[in-house]
């Protein structure tokens, strides 16, 4: 039984749920008029929430799903009594009965489990007061059995992102209006004969949640409840994380979101860290365009780094808004993160440098005209340049090349950087001779020194610099900025959510 869930949840008996069967009736004449009196007779709801232990959390994230709906309710014997449901083995494993009020202490990390007897769940919605923004993970669901049931992969259980709540507008324009939309995000709907919900990601430190549950019982009644979540704040140290761009900077279509920490965060983390992070992208007038993008996790150097970057490059003339709230969500065993982060930067016009080492010439399209067509000289044979799409990191009008692999040391000018390999294009007056017809360099993209400066003054950080004709091509090893050398689904793979 593939669905069912297996391990630690099994072990636990936390999904052999607290369901109270209702009593059948003797009389095969009984009419449903009668069976429902007695099922109101019998039982009412009953929540219960708390803490679900990590190890089974992950066995039922794990387990597979179950579309076809269980048949354990009309298979279970009946009770006999109306406790006999809350006496079953296992049943503290989702805490104490919980009602309408409530506050309900957990830790950071644990996972929020919630469960109902003579009910089943319609919909859920777990609001972090904290950051409202963050869409929490739609969790999982059970039926009574503990067999896992297929939800929508598009439920957030949570606040939505900022692009679904802020950019929507009722048609009326009434703040009530508004109000339903919101509401309409915030909840994810259970699958039919839900009898649990266990979150996939753990709770953050110091933070409170509220917890909004409707169930309804056999009659089609609804029964609601309302509680709030307080988790205590963490003794882990904090971990920093940074990016290298600006507020109001404005880089090139290829430049990638970098986020690095101030220390490695753990693999069976990663995942609670991603899904907090969002991006979204709006043209000049503040109409958002719709970007597919990924973020990856890179090797890491030591500490970890975590890159977003669009399938394709960003629209040109885009604004990028990017949230990053980490503090106190947990980043390992004993860590936690210990700052926000917000960045708001411009996408600028759309240049792509393309140079080719057989034909030994650099060409710039600046939004689909070509602005530069230069003679150049690539990398020699012995100092290929590498094939592959670089990115403009930085510039320097002067600056001293130094490489102990080629033994020298030279003064240039109009230098950028493509790659912390050591490739450049810049000005190398020395070879003038040869551009347009040989490659002599060590590797660099040289041009006369008139071009190198009319190439400088339009490159920004984030323009792509696209090499071909070379024997060689960029490695993802041993770079700063490497994204674009993964194909699109390697890049995916990066991904602590995929």
């Amino acid at each position: 039984m593939s669905s069912k869930i297996q391990g630690a949840i099994a072990a636990l008996s936390a999904l052999a749920l607290l369901t109270a069967c209702t009593p059948s009736s003797s009389d095969p004449n009984a009419t449903r008029k009668d069976a429902n009196k007695t099922a109101k007779a019998a039982a009412d709801p009953v929540f219960r929430v708390g803490a679900i232990p990590s190890e089974a959390a992950e066995s039922a994230s794990e387990s597979t799903p179950s579309s076809q709906p269980s048949d354990a309710t009309s298979s279970a014997q009946p009770s006999e009594s109306a406790d006999a449901a809350a006496a079953m083995p296992g049943a503290a494993d989702f805490g104490e009965v919980t009602e309408s009020g409530d506050d309900i202490d957990l830790e950071a990390g644990q996972r929020i489990g919630i469960s109902v007897e003579n009910a089943d769940l319609s919909d859920i919605s777990v609001t972090e007061e904290a950051h409202p923004r963050i869409a929490h993970d739609p969790g999982m669901f059970f039926d009574a059995s503990g067999t896992a049931l297929e939800t929508d992969d598009d439920a957030q259980a949570g606040s939505s992102t900022t692009s679904s709540t802020e950019s929507e507008t009722a048609d009326d324009g009434s703040k009530d209006a508004q109000a339903d939309n919101k509401d309409t995000a915030e909840a994810v709907d259970a699958p039919d004969e839900s009898a649990a919900w266990i979150s996939t990601y753990g709770l953050v430190a110091d933070s409170e949640y509220t917890l909004k549950v409707t169930a309804t019982t056999a009659d089609g009644d609804e029964v609601d409840l309302d509680a709030t979540i307080t988790v205590g704040a963490s003794d882990g140290a904090p971990m920093s994380v940074r990016t290298t761009l600006a507020d109001d900077q404005t880089v090139g279509v290829a430049a990638p979101i970098m986020l690095n920490f101030g220390s490695t965060v753990s693999k069976d983390f990663r995942d609670d860290v991603e899904r907090r992070l969002s991006v979204k992208v709006t043209d000049e007038d503040g109409k958002e365009r719709e970007v597919e993008g990924s973020w990856g996790w890179l090797y890491d150097d030591p500490q970890s780094r975590l890159h977003f970057r669009p399938k394709e490059f960003w629209p040109a003339h885009s604004k990028v808004s990017v949230d990053v709230p980490l503090k106190d969500v947990p980043t390992g065993e004993n860590s936690v993160g210990q700052n926000d982060l917000t960045l708001d930067f411009e996408i600028g016009r759309k240049q792509v440098v393309k140079a080719d080492a057989k034909s030994h010439r650099m060409t710039v399209t600046r939004d689909g005209k070509t602005v530069m067509d230069f003679p150049a000289s690539l990398g020699a044979p012995k100092s290929p340049s590498f094939n592959g799409t670089h990115v403009v990191m930085s510039k320097a009008a002067d600056y001293t090349m130094t490489s102990e692999q080629w033994d020298y040391e030279t003064d240039v000018q109009w230098a950028v950087r493509i790659h912390n390999n050591g490739e450049f294009i810049h000005a190398a007056p020395w070879s003038a001779g040869v551009q347009g017809s040989q490659n002599v360099s060590h590797g660099c993209i040289n041009l006369t020194t008139e071009r190198a400066k009319e190439y400088y003054d339009s490159a920004i950080f984030g323009d792509p610099v696209e090499v071909t004709g070379s024997q060689v091509s960029l490695s993802t090893n041993d770079s700063d900025i490497s994204d674009w050398v993964y194909s699109w689904d390697e890049w995916k793979k990066l991904s602590a959510l995929e």
